[in-house]
C-alpha cells in the first residue's frame, strides 16, 4: 500500500481508513464501544533501537502478561514504521510505536489514532564521513538515507533545507529510504554519503568515525522522538487495559531513570549479548536521549509539516492528539 520511501495512494488510504472501524474491534471480541472490556489478544509493534527501551522492558519482564493473564500478547519488531502504520490501519496491530512525523501524517489523514504515551525525547543526528561534506548544502547531488520520506528524520532535514538552503524540498531528490541498520552499513560501505538516524545507531556511527552534520534539537528544540499510539475505538473498547498499559510504560521508564544498570542488563539480554550491559548503560545515560511520557514539540512539527504540505490538517492543540492519560503532563 505504501511504496518504500513513497506516499500513500489516496484511493488505497481512503479504503484502508474506512476498514478500520470494522477491523480494530476484533481485538476485543466485537464488544460494544462502551463495554470497556479487556482484550483477548493484542499485537504490539515497534522497531529496533534504544528509543523503544520502555517497550522492550515491558516485553522482557512480561508486565502485561502478569497484569492481564487472560490476554494473548503478540510482540512484533518490524524494520520500519511503514508496516506498523499499515498494520494499525488494517487492524492487525492494535498498538504501534512510531515517530512524531508518521504519527502526524496518519492522524491528519484520518487513521483515527491518538498518543497514549510518549516514549522519549531524542536529539537525532545527521551523520557523514566524507570530510568535504561540511554543511547540508554539500549534500546536493549526494545520497542521504532516512527511514522513509515521511519519517521524523526526513521532516527535520526539510526544516534544515528550508532554513539554510531556502527550499524545504531542496534535498528531496537525494533521499534514499533505508532502515537504520541498513543505513549504518551503507554509510560505511560508501553507498550513501549521509545518514539521518537515531540512537543507538548514531552513537555507533560516531564511535566509528562519522561526524555530526546536523542535530534535530537545533531546529525543533527538545522534542519527542517516539510515542505509543492506538485508535480511539480500541481505547474506548479497552479503557482499563489502556490505563494499565500506560502504568506499565511509566514503570519501565522509572527503571530506566532510577536503575539504568538493571535496565541495561535487560536490554543486553534482549539483544542476545550483541551489545553489552555496559554499552546499553552508556546509551541510556546519553544526554541525546531522555525517557519521558510527556509529549513535546508536536504542534511545532505539525505547523511546519502543514506549511510544506506534508499534512493538510492542523490540530487545535497537543491535547487533540493525545488520550487523557497525558493531559496533565504539560505537553506541547
Amino acid at each position: 500500500m505504501w511504496r518504500r520511501g513513497g506516499r500513500w495512494p489516496l484511493v488505497a488510504l481512503v479504503a484502508a481508513v474506512a476498514a478500520v472501524a470494522g477491523s480494530v474491534g476484533s481485538a476485543s471480541g466485537g464488544k460494544s464501544p462502551n463495554a470497556s472490556q479487556i482484550p483477548s489478544e493484542v499485537t504490539i509493534a515497534y522497531q529496533p533501537g534504544i528509543g523503544y527501551a520502555p517497550l522492550i522492558i515491558i516485553r522482557r519482564q512480561r508486565l502485561l502478561e502478569k497484569r492481564y493473564p487472560g490476554t494473548k500478547f503478540n510482540w512484533r519488531v518490524l524494520a520500519s514504521g511503514t508496516p506498523i502504520t499499515e498494520g494499525v490501519i488494517s487492524g492487525d496491530i492494535q498498538i504501534g510505536a512510531m515517530g512524531v512525523s508518521p504519527f502526524l501524517v496518519g492522524w491528519a489523514r484520518g487513521v483515527g489514532w491518538k498518543l497514549l504515551a510518549a516514549l522519549d525525547d531524542a536529539d537525532l543526528w545527521l551523520m557523514a564521513r566524507d570530510p568535504s561534506i561540511r554543511t547540508i548544502g554539500d549534500l546536493r547531488g549526494k545520497r542521504v538515507a532516512t527511514p522513509t520520506n515521511t519519517s521524523i528524520q526526513a521532516t527535520v532535514l526539510r526544516r534544515a533545507a528550508q532554513a539554510r538552503l531556502g527550499d524545504a524540498r531542496a534535498l528531496d531528490t537525494t533521499l534514499v529510504a533505508l532502515d537504520h541498520p541498513d543505513g549504518l552499513a551503507a554509510l560505511f560501505g560508501g553507498q550513501i554519503q549521509a545518514h539521518f538516524t537515531s540512537p543507538p545507531f548514531q552513537f555507533i556511527e560516531q564511535q566509528r568515525g562519522a561526524r555530526i552534520l546536523l542535530r534535530s534539537s537545533s531546529l525543533f528544540g527538545k522534542h519527542t522522538f517516539l510515542g505509543v499510539a492506538m485508535t480511539q475505538k480500541f481505547y474506548d473498547q479497552n479503557l482499563p487495559f489502556a490505563r494499565g498499559f500506560y502504568k506499565d510504560i511509566q514503570a519501565a521508564m522509572k527503571m530506566l531513570q532510577k536503575k539504568p544498570g538493571q535496565a541495561a542488563a535487560i536490554l543486553s539480554a534482549d539483544s542476545g549479548g550483541r551489545t553489552s550491559a555496559y554499552g546499553f548503560r552508556r546509551y541510556i545515560k546519553s544526554p541525546a536521549i531522555d525517557f519521558t511520557v510527556r509529549p513535546k514539540g508536536f504542534i511545532k512539527f505539525a505547523r511546519f509539516m502543514n506549511e510544506i504540505g506534508a499534512i493538510r490538517k492542523m490540530p487545535t492543540s497537543w491535547k487533540e492528539l493525545t488520550f487523557p492519560t497525558l493531559h496533565n503532563t504539560k505537553g506541547s
